[in-house]
């Protein structure tokens, strides 16, 4: 069973700061790097992500409401927030990380691949490549999945 995630507890009054004008950027901690390092570009993507799975959830409820798909979108935005949490440790330096900030154990990984294993169970074997078309939601799942790829040879 799946524990409950927590709301952020945080207010966000403005969406600009206007601190980031220099170029620089302050990571959780306060301490400033550069907006192009590796570290804050590899969160920008993981922002990216989440916003394709969310259009891919948005999509998917639409093309069908069924029990099946219903439960899918709950799958995709437990995701969401799980790559949030990765968002936040990527933004954050191990110093400056303390017990109670959410974060991705290995727990995780194997509930997403324990997941992944029961929705390709019933699959037959893929004898090449598949080329995204045929539908939205389809065309919104392969994004989803070049951009997480993205995302993981960038924090690699």
């Amino acid at each position: 069973m799946t524990k409950k995630y927590r709301e952020p507890n945080l207010t966000i009054n403005k969406i600009y700061t206007k601190t980031g004008d220099s170029g620089l950027t302050s990571l959780v901690g306060g301490q400033k790097i550069s907006k192009d390092n590796l570290r804050v570009i590899s969160y920008g993507e993981i922002d990216e992500l989440i916003v394709v799975i969310g259009g891919s959830i948005f999509k998917l409820i639409e093309f069908n409401s069924n029990k099946n798909f219903k439960i899918l979108s709950q799958k995709l935005k437990r995701i969401q927030n799980e790559l949030f949490n990765i968002g936040n440790m990527l933004a954050t330096i191990d110093e400056d990380i303390l017990q109670n900030m959410p974060q991705i154990e290995s727990r995780h990984i194997e509930n997403i691949e324990n997941e992944i294993d029961f929705y390709n169970k019933n699959l037959p074997t893929l004898k090449s490549f598949v080329l995204p078309g045929g539908t939205d939601i389809n065309i919104w799942l392969h994004l989803a999945r070049t951009v997480c790829r993205r995302c993981e040879r960038l924090v690699v």
